[in-house]
């Protein structure tokens, strides 16, 4: 079994091929040392323009994006899980925090004020507080990206889904 993902294009229209760009998540299990509990090592990624922009998307330039992903409730200790999320660069728009529910805790990462094009990746540590990991992470994505100039165009997507880890293998931290 590969590594799970799911991939975002956006906009979602009739006929894109390949719109402003895309949004992705990828998740592998970490197998730690005896005596620790496994871990997640999750990757978002969001790629506005250059290479990901087909006509007539090009020039746009993302104002923000903001991924959200959750266990599901029947999971064990869907409220006392710990993410760990590393900042993508100097950005002073970052943040990451939690949004509880009564059943789950959804962990939701944002980037503000990107105006920049490119690949971005939030690389994110799921850590839960047992033995085993959930069978699945709900995940949201929306972005916000623009069009400068008189003519210009803001345009917002979003996608969700869910990211299967049913079987996923691990590798050790040292690999």
């Amino acid at each position: 079994m590969g590594f799970p993902e799911i991939l975002w294009r956006y906009p979602r229209r009739e006929g894109d091929e390949d719109g402003i760009g895309y949004a992705a998540v990828e998740a592998r299990r970490v197998d730690r040392l005896e005596g620790r509990f496994p871990t997640l090592s999750l990757q978002f990624n969001s790629t506005i323009g250059g290479l990901a922009a087909d006509e007539p998307y090009e020039g746009y330039r993302p104002d923000w994006f903001r991924f959200r992903f959750e266990p599901p409730s029947s999971y064990e200790k869907a409220t006392s899980y710990a993410t760990r999320v590393e900042p993508p660069g100097q950005w002073k728009g970052f943040s990451t925090y939690y949004d509880r529910k009564s059943t789950t805790k959804r962990t939701v990462i944002e980037l503000r004020d990107v105006q920049t094009q490119g690949t971005i990746i939030v690389p994110a540590v799921f850590a839960p507080t047992t033995e085993s990991l959930p069978k699945t992470l709900y995940c949201q994505f929306t972005v916000q990206a623009s069009h400068p100039g008189i003519a210009g165009k803001t345009v917002r997507a979003s996608g969700e889904g869910n990211l299967p880890l049913d079987g996923l293998r691990g590798f050790s931290a040292s690999d």
